[in-house]
């Protein structure tokens, strides 16, 4: 791994899901006894007729290449709109927590699971096939997303409609945060995928408020 970037994901090389028990089990692999038909095939990088760590190879990386933002200010008489919102780019995002890695045992499905049945997903099992769940190309999709931050919608009353009052002016405002992700990556928020599955979730938030000014 010498010269590889600080930030290389490294994996076995995803060649398919095996369609046979005689295939699966033609090359030895040292994660468990046996193999099935459904279950995920690796490439043997190093000739050596067995499939193991030493087959990893560099799969993607982890750190954004490209951080940007945007930010957008409109105002119309007495409204005003304000947008800011950032993303990032150019890199891969690992699929490999409990929201992902799961489907063995008594009612441990998550969404994921339960939507890529017989399709995207590895061979269902009542115990865990560790072949199935190290990491690989196969668990990896590009993080790439953007989202909108905040925004604010504001109306100023003016003056001569609060003269009564001594004021200078009264505006209204609402704000809203975290409130759109444009992204592959669905169920879970590209920004930090942990979060609402084992950490805390990024919330949501909508506050309002009345500035007075005097």
């Amino acid at each position: 791994r010498t010269g590889q970037p600080a930030d290389a994901i490294f994996g076995m090389e995803y060649l398919g899901k095996f369609t046979s028990d005689v295939e699966a089990n033609a090359v030895p692999q040292r994660f468990d006894v046996s193999l099935k038909s459904g279950d995920l095939h690796y490439a043997d990088l190093n000739g050596d007729n067995q499939v193991d760590d030493n087959d990893q190879m560099m799969i993607g990386h982890s750190e954004p290449r490209l951080y940007y933002g945007m930010t957008a200010q409109l105002r119309y008489k007495n409204f005003e709109v304000f947008v800011h919102g950032a993303g990032r780019a150019m890199y891969d995002l690992r699929l490999d927590n409990s929201y992902f890695w799961n489907g063995w045992g008594d009612n441990n499905y998550s969404n994921f699971v339960l939507n890529n049945n017989g399709g995207a997903y590895p061979r269902l099992t009542y115990y865990k096939v560790n072949n199935n769940f190290i990491m690989s190309d196969f668990w990896l999709t590009k993080g790439d997303y953007f989202k909108i931050q905040n925004v604010e919608l504001a109306y100023t009353i003016p003056a001569k409609a609060v003269q009564f009052m001594g004021s200078r002016g009264i505006r209204l405002y609402v704000r809203g945060a975290n409130l759109l992700t444009i992204s592959k990556v669905k169920d879970v928020d590209p920004e930090s995928i942990d979060s609402g599955v084992t950490n805390y979730p990024l919330f949501r938030t909508f506050t309002g408020g009345v500035k007075l000014n005097f």
